[in-house]
């Protein structure tokens, strides 16, 4: 049986809910009946999505304020991949406001698949 889980997403959040819907995802996997323990990684251009700037509304895309929500009733865990924030010209300062998102290096991030059941990229 699985249980733990490790979604990496990387997809530019613009013009594609990838980033979301692995959200969505994490949050459904820990709420079933057996806990899950599922980690969500951004790294790539998939930062953006975590902009507390940004409005994916402007341009029709899904609203992130519902599905952090989502993620904070299910304490879903979120990391950041350190690296992929400086690429995008990004601080922690820019980054959403939730109390279970991490900054991590890529060597905490194979410290995670190591120890989970499962893996797979979104």
């Amino acid at each position: 049986m699985i249980e733990s889980v490790v979604i990496i997403t990387d997809q530019s959040p613009m013009g594609k809910n990838s980033a979301l819907e692995a959200i969505r995802i994490g949050s459904g996997f820990v709420a079933l009946g057996e806990y899950v323990n599922c980690q969500i990684v951004f790294t790539g251009d998939a930062v953006y999505l975590l902009n507390k700037n940004a409005k994916p509304e402007a341009i029709g895309m899904d609203s992130l304020d519902e599905v952090m929500e989502i993620a904070d009733l299910s304490d879903l865990e979120l990391y950041v991949v350190d690296k992929a924030l400086q690429d995008a010209g990004m601080s922690t300062d820019d980054l959403v406001e939730y109390e279970n998102l991490k900054i991590v290096t890529i060597d905490e991030v194979v410290e995670l698949i190591e120890n989970a059941d499962t893996c797979f990229r979104f």
